[in-house]
């Protein structure tokens, strides 16, 4: 009797399923479970820092303290503190200190809100802007950030999302670099309404401020007309597209019914 053999059903050793199937099925779970797990704990951001006393954010401000201290024109940043000053004399709610302006030599156009009350104009913004109310609205702007509390929101966030990539992925892995960058380009677009809610936030500051609303879309004006990037490109952009700005603000001043007048010239800055 002839022996003949038979191959057999089944081998450990075979692979018959796509490597890279497993592979993207395997990254895919992962990824859907560090999403959820980011957004539950999000949401526990979101619940804890309106509650957070000024006392605790004074404290996480001093992280800060000594990073802008000096760097600029001293002048040119107590006039700039004189119109903060102004504006949060009527700003309809207070925390208990002083918001303070400081000035850095940067070519940057941009300005930021940290915790503690501190908010940092970059010279270079100054170059863009040509009165006191598009400086006023740049400043009301940040007033809003504190006032809705985004500056917590966004370190919370940010550090909630770092500890735990880091803890699973550890922190130099590429793992870690795609998950944290995937992550934080969904967090762009929350971003992007909080920069909407400012911006609303800080025409009717200034309204209060001026009793008009003159000069509060000419900054964004000048960005948008130096702006070469599409309105694709500002999809993963932490501020909606100037043109957007604009077009919102405009829409909300008709709809307040604010009346527009001449704008205060900003001289010797």
């Amino acid at each position: 009797m002839r022996y003949t053999p038979k191959e057999p059903r089944e081998n450990v050793n075979i692979v018959r399923t796509s490597l890279l199937k497993e592979f993207f099925l395997l990254a895919g779970g992962i990824l859907t479970i560090t999403v959820i797990v980011y957004t539950a704990l999000g949401l526990a951001v979101d619940l804890v820092v309106p509650r957070l006393s000024p006392g605790i954010e004074q404290r996480l401000g001093g992280m800060y303290s000594g990073m802008y201290a000096d760097t600029g024109d001293r002048e040119a940043e107590k006039r700039i503190q004189r119109i903060l000053d102004g504006l949060t004399s009527v700003q309809p709610e207070e925390r208990g200190w002083r918001y303070r302006v400081h000035l850095v030599e940067n070519t940057t156009v941009n300005a930021l809100a940290l915790p503690g009350g501190r908010i940092v104009i970059f010279s270079g913004l100054l170059d863009v802007v040509d009165s006191e109310n598009e400086l006023a609205f740049v400043l009301a702007h940040e007033l809003g950030h504190f006032a809705h509390r985004d500056h917590l929101r966004g370190l919370g966030r940010r550090l909630v999302l770092l500890a735990m990539v880091t803890a699973v992925f550890g922190q130099e892995s590429s793992a870690s670099r795609f998950i944290y960058g995937s992550l934080m380009d969904v967090e762009m677009k929350f971003s992007q309404r909080q920069e909407e809610a400012a911006d609303l936030w800080a025409v009717d500051l200034m309204n209060r401020r001026y009793g008009h609303v003159g000069g509060a879309v000419d900054f964004l004006e000048a960005i948008a007309r130096k702006e070469k990037r599409s309105r694709f490109a500002y999809f993963f952009s932490t501020h909606p597209h100037p043109s957007r700005r604009v077009k919102v603000l405009k829409e909300y001043i008709i709809d307040k019914g604010y009346r527009v007048r001449e704008s205060i010239p900003l001289n010797g800055l």
